[in-house]
């Protein structure tokens, strides 16, 4: 297994919690208040969670019938 660099693993924890600071949204005062039924987004990140899923498990898949074959 490969090891991961240190400064990759503490630029990615830097990253990790000063974005949400850095994408916070201002309020603008002037602005007419939302609508209460306005829409949202569903897809926020839905897809790339289950393509993750998906290929983790054919990952699995895999490795477990590589297993089996050697056995």
């Amino acid at each position: 297994m490969k090891k991961i660099p240190t400064l990759l693993v503490v630029a990615f924890a830097t990253l990790l919690f000063a974005l949400p600071q850095i994408a916070r949204a201002q309020v603008d005062p002037d602005a007419p208040p939302a609508d209460p039924g306005a829409d949202v987004p569903f897809d926020g990140g839905i897809s790339i969670l289950i393509a993750t899923a998906v290929g983790y498990g054919i990952t699995k898949m895999k490795k477990e019938k590589e297993t089996k074959e050697v056995e």
